[in-house]
């Protein structure tokens, strides 16, 4: 059986940029997906943004649709007898491996973006952080650099606003207002663009850091990114990895990832006051169910929040 998949430019570069706790059991399921690829009659190199040929125009080539997945999804159910367990992991596999590559930019098309998975519900574990926590990792990225503060700037930014990993490293400076103090988002961004709010306090600190001259030396009339090293992006590994090694610095016994600083932020949100709607809105999030998945209410919080809460 040729491993089309598997043996592709798309999971090699998977493969070598997922953490390996978090990759064994897609492994799994993306070699259910290669077998049933294989077994539609699949064969060659395997190009996702050139997956469908037209019927009618034979030079035509579509990205991979969603009924590819349908069409997975009925063969594990009708000709594998896959319990509701193995279906909820497999769509989960194949959305969290998609989504990786469409934001590594290695397809234009992600098939999975709203791609509903109903076959299971797994208890949506809480994994923000509380307030002495962020407080620490702030303190940390401090005193790693009190001068330039570049790490410091991003975890704040990141505690305020919510961005995502991918819209934190494309952020550019010409996106922050200052003076009115919002942020507009549309790099990275998995739905529409739109704007994020940050305080005064945060401000005052993007204000002073993008004055100093270790930042004025990437300067290109605002359209460089915000943070940078040596005016390029950061990769997604390198503000895993800064995230990782800052919350280990400051004594966080488990692994904190970009991720769970977004979603600390939406509890912080809350906390503070804000609506469920204005939190949606600040996080980016296409439907109010997700948000509801990261911000449960209050009443059922009491214990999480007890000293997020001045």
């Amino acid at each position: 059986m040729d491993n089309v998949l598997l043996q592709s430019q798309y999971f090699k570069f998977w493969f070598k940029h997922i953490p390996l706790t978090s990759k064994e059991d897609v492994i799994t399921y993306l070699k259910k997906f290669e077998t049933f690829l294989v077994l539609k009659g699949f064969e060659g190199e395997l190009d996702f943004d050139r997956f469908h040929g037209s019927r009618t125009h034979p030079d035509r080539f579509l990205p991979i649709q969603e009924t590819v997945i349908d069409q997975f999804v009925m063969y594990l159910r009708n000709e594998c007898n896959a319990s509701t367990y193995v279906l909820y992991n497999a769509i989960s596999s194949l959305k969290n491996f998609f989504a990786f590559l469409y934001e590594m930019k290695l397809i234009r098309h992600n098939p999975m973006l709203d791609y509903p998975n109903p076959y299971y519900h797994r208890p949506f574990k809480n994994t923000a952080l509380s307030k002495e926590e962020c407080l620490d990792l702030l303190l940390t990225a401090l005193k790693r650099d009190p001068f330039y503060r570049q790490e410091f700037v991003l975890v704040w930014l990141m505690l305020v606003t919510g961005l995502r990993n991918s819209e934190v490293r494309f952020l550019r400076r010409s996106k922050v207002n200052l003076d009115h103090k919002m942020i507009r988002i549309n790099e990275g961004q998995k739905n529409e663009s739109r704007l994020a709010a940050i305080t005064p306090a945060l401000a005052d600190e993007i204000r002073r850091y993008i004055a100093h001259p270790v930042y004025l030396k990437s300067v290109k009339n605002g359209d460089e990114f915000l943070f940078n090293r040596d005016g390029k992006e950061w990769s997604s590994m390198t503000l895993c990895n800064l995230i990782k090694k800052l919350s280990r610095e400051a004594g966080i016994t488990r692994t904190i990832t970009p991720h769970d600083l977004r979603r600390t932020s939406g509890y912080l949100m809350q906390a503070g006051g804000m609506n469920i709607i204005e939190v949606q809105k600040q996080l980016g999030h296409k439907i109010l169910a997700t948000t509801l998945r990261y911000v449960p209410p209050l009443m059922d919080l009491a214990k999480i929040l007890e000293n997020i809460a001045e």
